[in-house]
């Protein structure tokens, strides 16, 4: 009798002969390697496993994105597993779909799910050479051993198994704790310093953080030295602890917060995309009822906000809003080592809620129960060049999270990227909308036309001002641009100075100050044109300085100023401000003295981010909404001051669609830096000819020169956003193996 064999059953209990191996290189140029897998590791490894595996005569830490039965490629073995920094699957397949769908390689999006602060420079001797100055199992930085061995040495070391890379988790840092030494009973009568330490050491259970003791009981470093040399205390350093926070709320449905609670549990209980356009107002007690929603399940929740306020502010409202017993823990760069406790405690299960910033939306969790993004279309989702994070937006990350996850998102904003709010955008699941009150106050609203005006303030705009200050109320003005004029243009040839490295105009700063790009912080001193050498150079734009001196000016009064930069006179009457600082907070009155600067806004978002500045503007006004403009019947402009966002949908939409960008296309802005002959050798000779059918290649475009190097923009669009990054992908290697070239990819861009 033939015993009959279930091959499916039989391929599951096979154990791997190889993996594929990113190793964590940050580079198109080198994509997973197949490495053999040796017996005694063979139970250790599957996908997600940290591993050392050589490349070119060096161990370097990697991460398994597969394995393979057999594999004609492998010619070396997997070194050694660092269990410690494992990623979950689910993570590995996250951080491949970024890869494939950002152009971003994928070494870098693995890194970015990594601890941060990882030690992946020192080395343990196992089998020390004569004459080393190492005993076996040593530990050795890569600086020191070659410094003693000579580069090929270390290399001969590696290769020959004497030494091993064994990259670890970040260490939390120390700090010095005070203790009370056993059975101690100091006569502290007179030394009344000494008495409230002691005291307040037992209060604390009988040790306490240093700087807190003396924080709290006001003593000095000398009057604890004095209760240490008595013999009633000792210092130790002992682990910092993490930043995990308890909860000390007693919550009971509010008034206010039980529908929310009700659509929230229905939510999270059967999963899923859901967009719930919530108000400034509203936000909050969403936020805490799709937490407290995840947490009667027995999962995890994580919130993911724009900027660290805002990660702050969330912070402190869970840890009022939620029963006690929880624990909530906030993740961004801010935090330092502390990042990295986070990181182990949410992996491990040991933090119901973790609120961060884009870099958490890789964070390793136990029980995924829901994911949250708070202000969906805000741009401070998405990492810009020079900043920590991924150059991919966080509702595409949080998206496909959530289905590996099958856990429930969320996407709070009154106004959703038309990405989200397109119900056909990128997904098989439709996005469903959940409901929300949208009956709460509104403003008053003055459309002021500028048309055949050449003055900066209209007397609509000067009189509403006034008004406001007479009755004690605060007005706020809202400009796009920092400085004094947003660009400086030459009265001769009409050439506008720009920054050679980002090719914006540049924008003064005071009547006589430099000029700077806003983008890259290139600085520029005032001088002729260097087009036509003209000595006569016109301020354009109007810029927050500018703005606040003449409305000071015609007011009378001194004019307060907030932005990013930092306040002035933030409490006066009047307080002119860009658009983020202004919109934080309410306002009797809100002046947009120069919406046409907005509207005419490069990019393919510059309508929609537009309507959204406006819709916002209207948010924050308790009474009055006014707004100069050249194009009163903008429908941007319309539809954002009665609180339309249907109607501003449906005629951007079909625009969008006819135009062919996002969410019925997708690009990929490339730019290139050398020379001439490099660019044409790299693009036209062997990017052109190798995109596959459906993308369109535009340019390349000269962008300007800087010394010897010479920036080109080149444009790919396709219906398919894999696809658009697969020629992104390959525009970025055929640069990497060109000499003298480089490559700075974007797909999806805000800006084109």
């Amino acid at each position: 009798m033939v015993k009959r064999v279930d091959r499916a059953s039989s391929r599951a209990t096979r154990k791997p002969h190889a993996a594929r191996v990113s190793l964590l290189v940050p580079t198109h140029a080198l994509p997973p390697l197949s490495y053999k897998i040796p017996e005694r590791l063979g139970a250790r490894i599957r996908v997600g496993t940290a591993v050392v595996a050589p490349l070119s005569g060096r161990q370097r830490l990697g991460i398994v994105v597969g394995t393979e039965e057999q594999s004609d490629r492998a010619r070396e073995a997997v070194v050694s597993v660092v269990p410690d920094l494992a990623l979950q699957p689910e993570l590995v397949q996250l951080s491949c779909w970024i890869h494939a769908n950002a152009a971003v390689p994928l070494p870098a999006v693995l890194r970015a799910a990594l601890p941060p602060g990882i030690e992946a420079g020192r080395y343990r001797v196992i089998d020390p050479s004569p004459g080393w100055p190492w005993d076996v199992d040593t530990s050795v930085t890569r600086a020191t051993l070659e410094r003693t061995l000579g580069p090929d040495g270390l290399r001969a070391a590696q290769a020959e198994g004497r030494i091993v890379l064994v990259p670890s988790a970040p260490q939390p840092a120390t700090v010095e704790w005070t203790v009370i030494r056993a059975a101690a009973e100091p006569d502290l009568t007179r030394a009344p310093r000494q008495r409230d330490l002691f005291v307040t050491l037992k209060e604390r259970g009988g040790s306490s953080m240093t700087s807190v003791l003396l924080s709290e009981t006001g003593a000095s470093r000398n009057s604890l030295r004095e209760l240490v040399r008595r013999g009633a205390a000792k210092l130790v350093r002992r682990q910092e602890p993490g930043p995990l926070l308890a909860t000390f709320g007693d919550p009971g449905d509010s008034e206010d917060l039980v529908p929310f609670s009700r659509t929230a549990r229905r939510a999270v209980r059967s999963g899923g995309p859901f967009l719930w356009r919530t108000t400034g107002r509203e936000e909050h007690a969403a936020v805490a009822a799709i937490v407290r929603a995840t947490l009667e399940d027995g999962r995890q929740a994580l919130i993911l906000a724009p900027e660290v306020r805002s990660v702050e502010r969330l912070v402190d409202l869970l840890r009022m809003a939620l029963e006690e017993g929880h624990t909530v823990a906030p993740y961004h760069s801010g935090l330092g080592r502390g990042r990295a406790a986070v990181h182990e405690a949410a992996r491990n299960g040991d933090v119901d809620v973790v609120v961060g910033t884009r870099t958490a939306a890789l964070l390793g969790l136990a029980r995924p129960g829901s994911i949250c993004v708070v202000d969906e279309p805000n741009g401070a989702h998405r990492a810009e060049r020079g900043h920590e994070g991924l150059p991919v937006h966080v509702r595409d990350v949080a998206l496909e999270r959530a289905r590996l996850d099958r856990a429930a998102v969320f996407f709070l904003s009154p106004c959703p990227s038309l990405r989200i709010y397109a119900a056909e955008v990128r997904r098989r699941e439709r996005i469903r909308e959940l409901p929300t009150d949208r009956s709460g106050p509104w403003p008053a609203v003055r459309i002021v036309d500028m048309r055949g005006s050449g003055a900066t303030f209209s007397s609509t705009l000067v009189n509403a001002c006034r008004r406001c200050m007479e009755g004690g109320g605060k007005t706020g003005v809202v400009l796009k641009r920092l400085g004094y004029a947003t660009a400086v243009s030459c009265s001769r040839c009409g050439t506008i100075k720009t920054c050679p490295n980002c090719d914006l105009p540049l924008v003064s700063h005071g009547r006589e100050g430099p000029l700077v790009c806003t983008r890259c912080g290139y600085t520029h001193a005032p001088g002729p044109c260097v087009t036509c050498g003209s000595a006569r150079m016109r301020q354009t734009g109007l810029g927050v300085e500018r703005v606040r001196d003449e409305l000071s000016e015609v007011l009378e009064v001194r004019v307060g100023l907030i932005t990013a930069e930092g306040e002035d006179n933030a409490d006066a009457p009047v307080v002119v401000g860009t658009a983020p600082r202004i919109l934080e907070g309410e306002w009797d009155a809100v002046v947009l003295p120069d919406a046409d600067a907005f509207l005419a806004g490069s990019g393919i978002g510059a309508v929609e981010r537009s309507f959204r500045l406006f819709y916002g503007s209207a948010e924050v006004a308790r009474k009055l909404l006014l707004i100069q403009t050249r194009v009163p019947e903008h429908y941007a402009l319309r539809a954002a001051v009665r609180g339309d966002y249907e109607a501003f949908a449906a005629a951007e939409l079909p625009r969008l669609r006819e135009l062919g960008y996002p969410p019925f296309a997708y690009a990929a802005s490339l730019t290139f830096e050398g020379s001439e002959a490099a660019l044409s050798g790299a693009v036209e000779s062997r990017l052109r000819p190798a995109l596959e059918d459906g993308v369109e290649m535009s340019g390349p475009v000269l962008l300007g020169r800087t010394g010897e190097t010479t920036a080109w923009r080149v444009l790919l669009r396709a219906r398919r956003r894999p696809v658009v990054a697969r020629a992104a992908t390959l525009a970025a290697r055929i640069a990497a193996r060109t000499r003298g070239l480089e490559v700075r990819v974007d797909v999806d861009p805000e800006e084109v």
